[in-house]
């Protein structure tokens, strides 16, 4: 079902929001790369959103500027800022940008 709705949200320009939507593993959504450069499995068991907040914050981005970016609320990006940070075992921005490092 997700595979035919994907097509329609492609057409509106809306796979961001797709993403955004199913909280799908990196890489399982059609049109991903599949098997991209993403080092570490760490990295891998992040999701598509996720992994795009994690780079605006290893960017600089503060919890602010990222939920305006993303038109996502603050405490939802603290939420998921928590899980990344647990997801990779990191406890700060610096060490979350280090991370994203290749």
């Amino acid at each position: 079902a997700l595979h035919g709705a994907a097509t329609v949200f492609e057409r509106a320009g809306a796979v961001p929001w797709l993403a955004l939507a199913t909280e799908a593993p990196a890489g399982e959504l059609p049109g991903a790369a599949p098997g991209g450069d993403e080092a570490p499995t760490a990295l891998a068991s992040l999701t598509e959103a996720e992994l795009r907040l994690a780079r605006l914050v290893g960017q600089g981005a503060s919890n602010q500027e990222a939920a305006a970016k993303l038109f996502l609320s603050v405490k939802t990006v603290e939420a998921r800022l928590t899980r990344i940070y647990q997801k990779l075992d990191v406890r700060s921005r610096a060490q979350l940008a280090t991370a994203l490092r290749p």
